[in-house]
């Protein structure tokens, strides 16, 4: 296709990369033209109208299918009914598409047509059939309240279409699902309008489509590949590729400065329809990247750092709105634990060799011990666990919140047994508690282990070693470990007799509360 002058503009590439393209859809040869419009309406839309009681059916009018209306004596077929939409093919799922007149001067007021400009029109409220539909001439109704549908918001997307005349105890009337039925050919009917009933909520799709924008960022001095692959998507759900995609590509220069540029296209859509496209590109080599930010805490390692460090930055594309994502590597080699020990900012920079300048900040707070099982992203877990509700991590000390019953006695205790807790992140762990106050008295050892970070159990490192031996009636075990990074935390205990079972109240595992970054 021949050049053209493409737009320049410096808006913002975010604004650019979520705007949608709408298409026209031409009217088929049958609609009413301008001129033969009835008095008192606009222009149709083909529109489909969605049942949401049955999802993916849509209202007909003068459908062979519809079962005989439910109409005293009534031997025809049903006015309207529901039936599957023809997603598959385009021009039967156009077939299936409503003309609907907008009502001039009555916001969202209509009057919903087949193809053939037969109107669907609510019986007079003199006839004992006030509630069921009728087919009538357009040109006959258009000022007719009885032809009128007002399109009142249900939310959510969804409409209630309610009758402008309303019935005979002057209650709103709406189009409804006879009987909450669902099976293609059911009729539709009015009824006393239930705003949030859903055999009373409609969606309106237009045969419109949108197609996303593409973006992209290009070196200044070469011209961009266009994208081969688009997909139009209808309100009816269908998201379609698009077919005999072209571009109208501008002239080569506008491609050796920096600057933002959008090239139009065409394309043709489901239906055959010619759909505008467009492709925004950002002209530019991305710069130097945005200072990344960590935030943590007093104490913490490197180890932990180089695990919770960013791993891509943001780069700007000078004379752009647009960034770029990079990835990164940090710098740690000259850093040791000491580096972090006290609250501050530390700056950690990229690899020599990155191809571009950029700065970690680590912020340092003053750390808060917490006890870890109670925040976020802890799992817990058990070897076994009788009908006890689990509660060892509630906050209370004096109270059963673990027990290993069974049934068989002395010879089917379970010893050991064992209680775990897995986290989502490392953390790192000083010192733990185990509680065992109120309950069955029958905790003979412990042992404490962390899971480390490649995933084995070790001894939480103490001064007094492991497993500990219980030498009170109760257990109340408070011990401090040399910090460490974990992965999770288990407890591994052993009965006193086997003349009872085991309980615990309380597990408590201590260390510094990560901020959030």
């Amino acid at each position: 296709m021949p050049p053209t002058s493409p737009r320049r503009s410096l808006r913002l590439l975010a604004a650019v990369a979520v705007s949608l393209i709408g298409l026209t859809i031409a009217a088929p040869a049958s609609a009413t033209p301008s001129s033969a419009l009835p008095s008192g309406v606009g222009a149709p839309t083909l529109m489909l109208l969605e049942s949401v009681n049955a999802p993916g059916k849509v209202l007909q009018l003068g459908d062979t299918n519809a079962q005989v209306s439910s109409a005293p004596g009534a031997t025809d077929r049903a006015a309207a009914a529901i039936e599957t939409m023809k997603t598959g093919n385009a021009a039967s799922l156009k077939a299936q598409a409503l003309r609907v007149y907008p009502v001039t001067g009555s916001a969202h007021t209509y009057l919903i047509a087949d193809q053939q400009d037969r109107v669907l029109i609510r019986s007079r409220n003199n006839q004992s059939t006030f509630r069921y539909l009728q087919l009538a001439d357009v040109a006959d109704s258009a000022s007719d309240p009885y032809a009128q549908w007002e399109a009142r918001d249900a939310g959510d997307g969804t409409v209630n279409l309610v009758n402008v005349q309303s019935d005979p105890s002057s209650q709103p009337a709406a189009l409804d699902l006879y009987n909450w039925k669902t099976t293609d050919g059911s009729e539709v009917q009015t009824y006393t309008l239930n705003a949030g009933a859903a055999v009373q909520k409609w969606r309106m799709h237009t045969l419109q489509a949108t197609v996303a924008v593409p973006t992209a960022v290009v070196p200044a001095g070469s011209a961009p590949s266009m994208p081969t692959n688009l997909a139009a998507r209808y309100g009816w759900g269908g998201s379609v590729p698009l077919t005999s995609i072209a571009w109208r590509m501008p002239d080569r220069s506008v491609w050796n400065s920096n600057g933002e540029v959008d090239v139009t296209g065409t394309a043709s859509g489901f239906f055959g329809e010619a759909i505008a496209v467009t492709a925004h590109f950002s002209v530019g080599s991305p710069g130097e990247a945005d200072d990344a930010a960590l935030t943590s805490y007093a104490g913490v390692s490197v180890k932990e750092l180089r695990m919770l460090a960013p791993r891509t930055v943001v780069r700007k594309v000078p004379g752009t709105g647009a960034t770029v994502t990079s990835p990164v590597s940090w710098d740690w080699a000259a850093l040791t634990d000491a580096a972090f020990a006290q609250p501050g900012t530390v700056t950690v920079s990229a690899v020599t060799g990155s191809g571009f300048r950029a700065r970690l900040i680590v912020t340092l707070v003053a750390p808060e011990r917490v006890n870890l099982l109670r925040q976020s992203g802890v799992h817990p877990d058990y070897a076994f666990k009788d009908g006890t509700t689990f509660a060892l991590t509630d906050g209370n000390r004096n109270a059963v919140g673990f027990a290993d019953w069974r049934s068989g006695g002395a010879a089917n205790r379970v010893n050991p047994n064992r209680v775990s807790f897995s986290f989502d992140q490392p953390r790192q762990i000083t010192g733990v508690g185990v509680y065992d106050i109120g309950g069955k008295q029958n905790i003979g050892t412990v042992t404490v282990q962390y899971r480390t970070l490649l995933g084995g159990w070790k001894n939480l490192p103490t001064t007094s070693g492991w497993p500990y031996a219980n030498p009170t009636t109760n257990l109340s075990l408070e011990v401090t470990s040399t910090p460490v990074l974990a992965t999770g935390l288990r407890v591994i205990v052993g009965n006193k007799s086997s003349a009872t079972w085991m309980t615990l109240s309380e597990v408590e595992a201590y260390g510094p509360r990560t901020p959030a970054s």
